[in-house]
């Protein structure tokens, strides 16, 4: 599989009047799963768009290969980078296997020619993601965990070499998001796929990534290897939360033990507070 360097530097996003992303740098490691965290509104979702082109940079700009993204043609952006935002809207009406299918595009040329090859890709992303029995099923249809499966399904039959996944395990319950992140991480494995995946659950985040990047208020105040980087007080800082962080028996990676009774301590406090005259 071809190698990519996509990058970001000094970039600013924002909508309107409002910059939520603020003059960031960052690499994506190649061939490694990175996950992005943050609090709510911490430009997790904004960065993501912004690589993948879906946002024009304020300022600074994105590369790949080197090259702006900007001065890339579309379907050879397509070819490279497969994007799941975080709300997709499909056409009403379309089943699942035209919607996978519709992942195909960018490989089919200007004739929009259906091969066997765009059979067996489509066959094995619906094979991958458990929706093959659900192919001729309307996608309006669907449960909201089967859809977003579906919509995995689609950018896995894109057979790109970056994924940029913006909460996939969203509507999953929690053995269709263990077997989610398996399959991307024999994904990476295998085939060497470049992930970039924003996650809200943290133990999950840590447990697959290789590369942890951590925002808060549009800017990356962490990032590195989970176990080098994980503590109690990186925590504390980027969701307000106290913890403790242990290692995960199973995976050996740092778990976040949350530590109860925040709230009700906080009240507490407040009552036992005087207030001052």
């Amino acid at each position: 599989m071809s190698r990519h360097d996509l990058r970001a530097e000094a970039l600013s996003l924002g909508y309107g009047e409002r910059t939520v992303v603020d003059a960031l740098d960052v690499a994506i490691p190649d061939g490694l799963i990175t996950a992005v965290v943050g609090a709510n509104a911490s430009g997790k979702s904004t960065l993501l768009r912004g690589l993948a082109r879906l946002l024009r940079p304020e300022s600074g700009q994105v590369l790949l290969d080197g090259a702006p993204l900007e001065r890339w043609r579309n379907v050879e952006v397509a070819k490279v980078i497969g994007l799941l935002p975080q709300t997709p809207v499909a056409p009403d009406g379309i089943t699942v296997a035209d919607l996978v299918g519709r992942g195909r595009y960018p490989h089919q040329g200007w004739f929009r020619r259906w091969t066997s090859t765009d059979d067996e890709a489509v066959a094995a992303a619906l094979h991958a993601t458990g929706s093959a029995d659900l192919a001729d099923r309307a996608v309006g249809s669907l449960s909201g965990g089967q859809r977003q499966r579906v919509w995995v399904a689609m950018v896995l039959a894109q057979e790109t070499e970056l994924l940029l996944l913006d909460e996939p395990t969203t509507y999953l319950d929690l053995s269709h998001q263990v077997e989610l992140l398996d399959l991307l991480a024999d994904l990476n494995e295998t085939r060497d796929t470049t992930i970039v995946i924003v996650l809200h659950d943290l133990n999950l985040a840590f447990r697959y990534a290789h590369h942890l990047v951590a925002m808060k208020a549009g800017r990356i105040v962490a990032e590195g290897a989970p176990a080098d980087l994980v503590d109690a007080a990186l925590v504390a800082d980027v969701f307000g939360l106290e913890s403790t962080v242990v290692t995960c028996p199973v995976s050996g990676a740092p778990m976040v033990v949350p530590i109860a009774g925040q709230r009700r301590r906080r009240g507490q406090d407040l009552i036992a507070t005087p207030r001052r005259q």
